[in-house]
């Protein structure tokens, strides 16, 4: 099953990669304002977080054949058996749990960031 999780890692990592690009992005476009654009990805890294923890809840539930990491893997590593299924559904619960404690992290660094700038008075930037 170390196959399988590296697999799960690497397909679920960039599906994160792709959703915090979009995080930076919406950041980068509230830059004028510093405090905004720290609350802006607090937020948003909690939507991270909630739809990531909402997909490890559900991996039990989910058929392997649905997933992404299903087309990854070799005919001989794809779960068969019901055993084969839970242990999968356990890979990919851990895994989602992994990036949902990832990105929880950051949420709580950025709305930490956006605190402390709106106590030393940071304020918008016009030019």
């Amino acid at each position: 099953m170390e196959k399988t999780r590296n697999i799960a890692f690497f397909c679920v990592g960039r599906a994160v990669f792709f959703g915090s690009l979009a995080i930076c992005c919406v950041m980068l476009a509230f830059s004028f304002h510093p405090v905004m654009s720290f609350r802006a990805g607090a937020i948003m890294a909690l939507m991270m977080t909630a739809i990531l923890l909402w997909y490890a809840m559900t991996a039990p539930r989910r058929p392997p054949k649905r997933t992404e990491v299903w087309i990854y893997l070799d005919e001989k590593t794809r779960p068969m058996n019901d055993h084969a299924r839970r242990v999968f559904s356990g890979v990919m619960r851990e895994v989602y749990g992994l990036y949902a404690r990832a990105a929880f992290k950051a949420s709580v660094g950025f709305f930490v960031v956006s605190v402390a700038l709106q106590l030393f008075g940071v304020g918008p930037v016009y030019r």
